[in-house]
């Protein structure tokens, strides 16, 4: 996935906006990294996909409940990537 943009909700969890690279129609729950630049900076588990792919909409949403400080890895909302480990 390439991050577009990134929401925190009061639940604690973040919001992952972009494309997917997926043939699944759900993105399922998955152990991934977090790239900056092509170079990992940390581990994140998705927790799988909140809103599923509508029609003529590339941009999806996955997001994680682990707590994660983006702006230590040099992240503000968007401009990386989050790939499976898999």
């Amino acid at each position: 996935m390439i991050v577009k943009d990134t929401f925190h909700l009061k639940d604690g969890r973040t919001l992952f906006v972009g494309a997917v690279e997926t043939k699944a129609k759900i993105a399922p729950p998955c152990d991934c990294e977090v790239l900056v630049g092509g170079e990992v900076k940390a581990s994140i588990r998705i927790d799988g996909e909140d809103i599923p792919k509508g029609k003529g909409v590339s941009d999806r949403v996955v997001s994680t409940s682990q707590q994660i400080d983006l702006a230590s890895l040099g992240i503000t909302k968007g401009g990386f990537e989050i790939r499976s480990k898999a």
